[in-house]
């Protein structure tokens, strides 16, 4: 009953078993009796030494430069963690160095060249691997949550892609423990890189803490070489196919008389965020039940393609569209390099892929 993010972990543990699965069998035979015969011994280790030298974009990281941005250095994922005992700051600062050299894509750093930006992962001696710093607000008035709050803005705007490190904490001592701010620049890292580095990094504290050596799961293949592959996979004769086929539907809907979303103002030079604004409605515990199991079970769907049929109908009551084009995201860990294990490797993933939706009247 997980989701796909879940199915990586299983497909990881395995991994440093020495087995490998691929994550499709995962989904078609959902039990442990039907999925056993499809476990292997894994054929090869990913290479333990360190990635560094020039890394070519990927698609995620060309669109990101592609939008030209205001402000490219400050487009960050942020948690902070609470310890109500606090944090060992040495043991802290083992951790963070270790996670830095393992994980190579933390050391990337983007810099601009005469054909845009080009990425160049730093060898472990090549410059600062992350930053941490301590501030005590133990003595600090009741305003400690807009100090806080400053001080994050401060780091978050203080990344530089051209000189890294892209990673930077900072460590808040307060009343009620420590709180342990963890930033790092989205081009190195996603939400399935999140879950494990947290992970890492709750193993190598708590080895570190006990004066142990800090020990990580073997390595999975670098950033560096999925991308790599990934351009040669893209240049491939599997993907001719795919681009004729988008050619066409490219064709199509430029014929199509409605294929522009209606808008107030076409003389809009640019969007900011600030003029954006967000709608939150809130769903009975019943309407949840159904969209979740009740509808998926009847209609043999996802909720996936639920909220995209919603999404048609309304965009079709609302303009007469008959076709409508949506962008969407995976997270781009897609086994289609089946000879390259990807699921302990920390990086910028995610995948946009187009969804023409045919909503006739």
């Amino acid at each position: 009953g997980g989701d796909s993010i879940k199915a990586i972990q299983i497909s990881s543990r395995l991994q440093q078993a020495g087995y490998r699965l691929e994550i499709r069998d995962l989904f078609a035979r959902p039990t442990i009796a039907e999925l056993s015969p499809y476990v292997q011994k894994a054929s090869r280790t990913a290479d333990q030494g360190e990635a560094k030298g020039e890394v070519g974009l990927t698609p995620i990281q060309r669109w990101f430069f592609d939008r030209q941005q205001a402000e490219p250095h400050h487009y960050n994922q942020a948690v902070m963690l609470h310890r109500e005992q606090g944090f060992d700051e040495l043991a802290l600062a083992k951790t963070m160095k270790k996670i830095a050299e393992h994980h190579d894509a933390l050391r990337m750093v983007f810099r601009k060249g005469e054909s845009g930006y080009e990425a160049w992962n730093r060898g472990v001696g090549e410059g600062e691997l992350y930053s941490l710093e301590l501030i005590d607000l133990r003595r600090e008035g009741a305003d400690v949550a807009q100090v806080v709050q400053a001080k994050a803005s401060e780091i978050q705007a203080s990344i530089d892609l051209s000189e890294g490190p892209l990673m930077k904490l900072a460590l808040f001592r307060c009343a009620d423990g420590d709180h342990l701010l963890i930033v790092i620049h989205h081009l190195a890292v996603d939400g399935v890189s999140w879950r494990i580095l947290l992970e890492d990094i709750s193993t190598g504290y708590e080895e570190a803490v006990q004066g142990q050596p800090i020990r990580l799961p073997q390595k999975t293949d670098s950033f560096q070489m999925w991308a790599q592959r990934l351009a040669q996979y893209a240049n491939g004769s599997a993907m001719e196919r795919e681009r004729e086929y988008w050619r066409q539907i490219e064709r199509e809907l430029e014929q199509a008389s409605s294929a522009r979303l209606p808008k107030d103002h076409d003389t809009q030079e640019k969007a900011l965020l600030r003029d954006s604004e967000t709608i939150t409605v809130q769903w009975t515990q019943e309407e949840t039940e159904q969209l979740l199991k009740q509808a998926p079970r009847a209609y043999n769907t996802e909720v996936n393609d639920l909220l995209l049929t919603a999404l048609g109908t309304t965009i079709h009551e609302w303009t007469g569209m008959e076709q409508v084009p949506v962008n969407l995201e995976g997270h781009g860990r897609e086994s289609i390099l089946p000879d390259l294990d990807i699921t302990r490797t920390v990086g910028w993933f995610t995948s946009q892929y187009p969804v023409v939706l045919q909503v006739a009247g």
